[in-house]
């Protein structure tokens, strides 16, 4: 769930300028999940088909954990738990190019397609 943060800076004149900044955020009534009837064998199967398809293969073919030693990215220690792993962090910046989105599309892909959500870590297989 998306949840629009208000960001207040002032010009030289004096004028209050309001900029939206959004934040991805978990919340768990508001967030939708896929009851399949018999889940480890219904998600598998849709797994299964996101691999098989161009975003998996690219997905698939993609070096993550060496990308990941490279940029030297870590999980957070402190402030509240990220929705997304390192690697899913890049996975984003790489969805947003691919999809040639803005912020604000980029967010309502990763609401709405599941295949964008397994591509950066939120459902997990």
């Amino acid at each position: 769930m998306i949840k629009p943060r208000k960001r207040v800076s002032s010009s030289k004149i004096g004028v209050l300028i309001l900029n939206r900044m959004y934040k991805i955020q978990r919340i768990s009534n508001f967030q939708h999940s896929f009851s399949f009837s018999s889940s480890i064998e219904q998600f598998d199967s849709f797994y299964q088909r996101f691999l098989q398809g161009d975003l998996g293969k690219i997905y698939l073919a993609i070096p993550w954990d060496e990308l990941v030693r490279s940029f030297e990215l870590l999980d957070s220690k402190v402030g509240p738990t990220s929705i997304f792993s390192p690697q899913g962090k890049l996975a984003l910046m790489f969805l947003k190019y691919y999809g040639c989105c803005s912020d604000k599309r980029l967010i309502e892909h990763l609401n709405g397609n599941l295949e964008w959500q397994l591509f950066c870590g939120i459902q997990h297989h």
